[in-house]
């Protein structure tokens, strides 16, 4: 399982700001970044790479910028799982991450940290390390909350099979 958060950088296009563990294969990159390009009306949505046999979901969301073009930040969570893995378990979970992170007073400035765009405000690495923890964090914690709720679901099926 990766974790990754997609940006959309109005001056050169979407591009994946941060994949934990380790960066994604370049091939799978590319298609996440096009997930931008897509019209959809549902801000969660999966997409299934079948030469790669994975799946990826999403959720996209927007924060407020002083900095941006249309004064908002486009941004997406991105979960990379193998293909048989049940991601609706993901929603809840990704949900209230997008929260935490939308939450962040300033957060914007973490996305401007390349010399052409705003340079030498003192907060950008402040805000760069906040999303940094909260994405970690966010990662360690998507073990834990899919772990209790597939466990829970192992006993609810159990509990169906039993005989009265």
């Amino acid at each position: 399982m990766k974790l990754a958060l997609l940006y959309f950088n109005t001056v050169i296009g979407p591009e994946i700001y941060f994949s934990h563990p380790g960066s994604i294969l370049e091939k799978v990159g590319r298609k996440m970044l096009g997930f931008f390009d897509l019209d959809m009306s549902d801000k969660f949505f999966e997409v299934s790479l079948i030469e790669e046999d994975l799946k990826i979901t999403n959720l996209y969301f927007e924060i407020t910028s002083c900095w941006a073009r249309g004064n908002k930040e486009m941004l997406m969570l991105s979960v990379i799982t193998d293909k048989n893995f049940r991601n609706e378990l993901l929603y809840d979970i990704m949900k209230d991450y997008s929260n935490k992170i939308m939450s962040i007073v300033n957060l914007y400035k973490a996305f401007y940290t390349k010399g052409y765009l705003k340079e030498n405000d003192p907060e950008i690495d402040e805000k760069v390390t906040e999303l940094y923890e909260i994405l970690l964090e966010f990662y360690d914690s998507l073990g834990e909350r899919l772990k209790e709720k597939i466990d829970d679901e192992k006993i609810i099926k159990k509990f169906k099979k039993f005989k009265w």
